[in-house]
């Protein structure tokens, strides 16, 4: 797909939007133009890039709050619409010259926190039964998925792989969750009953693809660091003892 100078110089390293297994990247570079519109007035009115990262926290606690009352398909929008503001808010301090280190983290910080209070929103309508398990449970694969890129980029490792990253995550739950309606509707004339399938299916996909993900960087990670040491340390066999002059 043909991408305008819009999406490219405004997306990190100037690059466009990087293709996943899980995830191509026409399906993102498509939605970027979709609401281009809206990021040219963001651009136009000058908004703050903290604005819009401080709209993505609040934009979760409300997701979270809409999963607490079963309120599934207005959580998959809210999803899906705190993640645009997530996208916008780097995409509008690098157009606008201001990108820098300090508010990339504090981006960071602040979708671990919004992702949180949705999985607890999550948590607390499955309250009871194995999905909450299930939840729980990516909660701490999601931790792992962050922790070890984390941890190995302070030993020096780039490490950018992994098949479901967070947009792959919001993706998922969002699209599935928007559906899920409809989902319930084809169970019923099909005699299953209203049981939330199609959302349940996108947290079983979310807690298998964040798992292995997190298991391919630490697999990674420590093959490079392996590697790094292996290189790093001395030749033992190239050390000969030093030669005894003879009397």
């Amino acid at each position: 797909m043909t991408q305008p100078e819009e999406i490219t110089q405004r997306s990190k390293n100037n690059e466009g939007p990087q293709s996943s297994k899980l995830l191509g990247s026409g399906i993102k570079t498509w939605w970027l133009l979709l609401m281009l519109p809206i990021e040219e007035y963001l651009l136009k009115i000058k908004i703050h890039p903290n604005i819009l990262t401080i709209s993505t926290l609040v934009v979760g606690v409300i997701t979270g709050l809409a999963y607490h009352y079963g309120l599934i398909f207005i959580g998959g929008i809210l999803v899906l619409g705190g993640s645009t503001f997530d996208i916008f808010d780097g995409r509008v301090a690098r157009a606008q010259g201001i990108n820098s280190e300090s508010g990339a983290f504090f981006d960071s910080s602040l979708d671990r926190i919004s992702e949180a209070f949705i999985y607890v929103g999550l948590l607390s309508l499955f309250q009871g039964t194995i999905f909450a398990y299930i939840v729980f449970f990516i909660l701490v694969s999601t931790t792992m998925v962050s922790y070890t890129r984390a941890r190995a980029e302070g030993l020096g490792v780039k490490c950018e792989v992994g098949i479901m990253q967070r947009t792959e995550r919001v993706v998922y739950l969002g699209v599935l969750s928007v559906f899920n309606f409809f989902g319930n509707l084809i169970a019923n004339a099909f005699g299953y009953g209203s049981d939330d399938y199609l959302l349940k299916l996108s947290l079983i996909l979310i807690l298998a693809f964040s798992s292995y993900t997190a298991l391919q960087r630490m697999v990674h990670v420590m093959g490079t660091l392996k590697k790094r040491e292996s290189e790093n340390a001395p030749d033992l066999e190239s050390e000969t003892e030093p030669e005894i002059a003879e009397s």
